[in-house]
């Protein structure tokens, strides 16, 4: 069932039919919003040197997420030299700009068993170090909001704790229960069983660079609203907290591409709610901060692809639905 909606998802006419719906929606929020927008739009003056720090920031921020991608492949015996796993990183990227949100992790498994990895191995690392990341996030998001939001929502503090708690659990659960999980698997597939696997070390040190990974881009967006919207406050906690809420909203609705107009709406509620800003400046900032990390996660990949061979090339547009091929 999940592969039939995946591969109807992946039809041209049904990706613009869910593009346009998409645009619709972000019409429909904004369309009371236009004249601030366009007072506030007026009087902008870009700050580059602040842009591009916070640009240098998201993209050391890569680099260390592509190092806990190799850590968590190393921890099941799959090794794949730096230069090797950031092509592959940076492509496999490009999947979030397809309905679906799976394509970026099966486009990881699906490249590094290509060099030699076991496929379990890079199935595994790409499950879990999605599923680390988005944990991370959550945690962080209710953790740095947790006050700011306990005033729109009452009861948001107890639901933060009790998220961070639980993100923690699962992190101390983890090295006993991937064994049990990953072993079962390969048996289901009839994969070889992985020769090691992750020790309690490796995950918490992933799961320390993908904590880390979310402080580096709250705050590299801070710099950027800095650099675009000066006037929208400077609070750095803040900014974390309505950076990761919003992105983890974008990636949640599986059908929108990239999260588009679902997390430009979260960021600019969250700005506005948090008394952050006005309407006209959170309506900018979405739409800049979109475009500024649309081109930081588009380049990388592109310029990746260029560094395939043709024979690479066939192999990944040939997969319909990566996230099933990958442990072949």
């Amino acid at each position: 069932m999940l592969s039939t909606v995946l591969r109807v998802m992946q039809r041209p006419i049904v990706r613009l039919i869910l593009l346009l719906a998409t645009f619709a929606f972000i019409v429909l929020a904004l369309r009371d919003q236009w004249s601030e927008v366009a007072d506030a739009w007026a009087t902008r003056e870009f700050a580059w040197g602040w842009i591009t720090l916070s640009t240098i920031i998201v993209l050391c921020t890569y680099a260390a997420l592509i190092q806990s991608w190799r850590m968590l492949l190393s921890g099941w015996g799959g090794h794949l030299g730096y230069w090797t796993a950031t092509r592959i990183w940076t492509i496999a990227n490009l999947g979030r700009w397809l309905p679906g949100k799976v394509w970026s992790i099966g486009a990881l498994g699906l490249m590094a068993s290509q060099e030699g990895v076991s496929g379990v191995a890079a199935a595994g690392a790409s499950i879990l170090g999605t599923l680390l990341n988005l944990g991370a996030g959550l945690a962080v998001a209710v953790i740095f909001s947790a006050d700011g939001l306990e005033a729109i929502a009452p009861g948001f503090r107890v639901v933060s704790i009790l998220a961070a708690v639980g993100f923690v659990a699962g992190i101390v659960v983890l090295p006993r229960l991937l064994p049990v999980l990953l072993n079962a698997f390969a048996r289901w597939r009839g994969l070889p069983l992985p020769a090691q696997h992750l020790t309690a070390r490796q995950i918490w040190l992933a799961t320390s660079i993908n904590v880390f990974s979310w402080l580096a881009y709250g705050i590299a967006f801070a710099l950027f609203a800095k650099g675009v919207t000066p006037r929208i406050s400077s609070d750095p906690l803040l900014f974390i907290a309505v950076f990761s809420a919003s992105y983890l909203v974008g990636f949640l609705a599986l059908f929108s591409p990239g999260g588009l107009g679902f997390r430009e709406l979260a960021l600019g509620g969250m700005l506005v709610g948090l008394g952050m800003s006005g309407q006209g400046d959170a309506a900018i900032l979405s739409a800049t901060s979109r475009i500024w990390l649309t081109v930081l996660e588009v380049v990388p990949g592109i310029v990746g692809l260029f560094t395939l061979s043709p024979s690479q090339r066939a192999v990944l547009s040939r997969s319909h639905a990566p996230s099933e091929k990958v442990g072949r």
